[in-house]
């Protein structure tokens, strides 16, 4: 039997050796130092690919909210309706448009003038001259990345809505950190639908499958998460349609309190566009989501759009390169003769009820802006202090 000899070598290669260290080291270095400079960067790239299908988890987030609202203010619990700060919407919320229930406070339409949250609350329309085209950005999942959400508080015009994530931690203080900037805020409904396996609504979803009680007390939980915004907005698709008469009947409990509705799906059909103006509400529905500066889902197409309606809506995802992308197009709007208007200003751009030219504009960087038919009685209605958000327990808020 031949045995393979195997030869042991008398001594190491000590220049071979170093080199091959050397390699090594440099290599770590290399990556290393790459990191350094372009972690960053590369992060921002990663999350604005891969936020299309987010997942939420329901669990304390470890964020910066905090700095933010030393920075900013907190939401104090004074009755005083204007923040000290230039340019900032009323505070809310306002005395006679919630009630206390075991869910927390949810909106109702005032008693003795029928007051609306989406009156009260909505930012007025003051910079729109005659017929000129108009564009609303509604920026979608408000307060989810607390990173993202300072940075379009630091950037964006306030002509921008926002609209929140009721999984966001402390929505009330990013609600109220937008007023104080002059944005008004929308509140996301998560629904099914036919891209539920790829793109998680998250447990508070309101499902085809569902009895109307849950749903009902789903949306309730939803609604109570925070206060003071204008309307409800979901995304809706066939689905609906499984579940039409459950869903209706649900959305018409919240709508009923003096919420407008928004259909965030620019291909759906308006399942909901009867159920809001049964209820004397308006029904908004965006005309597409944006992406990029040109082509397909752009803000071109949008511009487009405002040219041939009159009004265009698009909703934009809170990346940080898209956010980046809305700031240096709203500097361009003014020469192109396009004006800027909130999300809740679409019904009076429709019903031409706009200033005319000459007509006084308001610059929410050198005046306060109040809201409408405010009552010399008004005040502001004490609230609970921001807490994370609570596990979603079904058995909590189910009765």
């Amino acid at each position: 039997m031949n045995i393979p000899q195997i030869r042991m070598p008398g001594e190491i290669d000590l220049r071979s050796l170093g080199i091959g260290l050397g390699i090594v080291v440099f290599l770590y270095m290399s990556v290393l130092l790459y990191a350094f400079f372009f972690a960053s960067s590369t992060y921002d790239r990663l999350e604005s690919t891969l936020a299309n299908h987010r997942i939420f988890l329901i669990a304390a987030e470890e964020t910066a909210i905090a700095d933010m609202v030393h920075t900013h203010g907190s939401g104090d619990t004074n009755n005083t309706l204007s923040d000290s700060q230039e340019g900032a919407l009323v505070r809310s919320p306002l005395s006679g448009l919630t009630e206390d229930t075991d869910y927390g406070k949810l909106p109702v339409i005032r008693g003795h003038d029928s007051m609306t949250s989406f009156k009260a609350y909505k930012r007025p329309l003051v910079s729109r001259a005659g017929n000129q085209p108009s564009v609303a950005i509604l920026v979608a999942d408000f307060g989810l990345s607390p990173k993202t959400a300072k940075i379009a508080l630091e950037t964006l015009p306030p002509e921008v809505s926002f609209l929140l994530s009721p999984y966001a931690q402390s929505p009330a203080t990013w609600r109220e950190l937008a007023r104080r900037k002059g944005h008004e805020s929308w509140l996301n409904v998560p629904v099914e639908n036919k891209d539920i396996t790829h793109a998680d609504p998250g447990p508070a979803a309101l499902l085809t499958r569902e009895t109307s009680d849950k749903t009902v007390a789903k949306l309730n939980w939803i609604m109570a998460r925070t206060t003071g915004y204008v309307g409800l907005a979901a995304f809706n698709d066939e689905s609906y349609l499984m579940g039409q008469k459950t869903l209706g009947s649900t959305f018409k409990s919240g709508l009923e309190r003096g919420l407008a509705y928004l259909e965030l799906n620019p291909a759906s059909k308006p399942y909901l566009e009867a159920v809001a103006l049964n209820s004397g509400i308006p029904y908004l529905q965006a005309d597409s989501w944006v992406y990029t500066n040109q082509g397909k889902n752009s803000l071109e197409d949008i511009e487009k759009i405002a040219r041939q309606k009159g009004i265009a809506l698009g909703v934009v995802p809170p990346w940080p390169n898209t956010i980046k992308m809305l700031e240096k197009w709203t500097g361009t709007l003014e020469e192109k003769g396009i004006a800027l208007v909130p999300v809740s200003a679409i019904p009076d751009v429709l019903g031409n009820n706009t200033l005319k030219p000459g007509d006084r504009t308001v610059s929410s960087q050198h005046e306060m802006l109040e809201t409408h038919n405010l009552e010399e009685r008004d005040h502001i209605e004490p609230e609970k202090e921001d807490t994370p958000p609570p596990q979603y327990r079904p058995e909590v808020i189910e009765h």
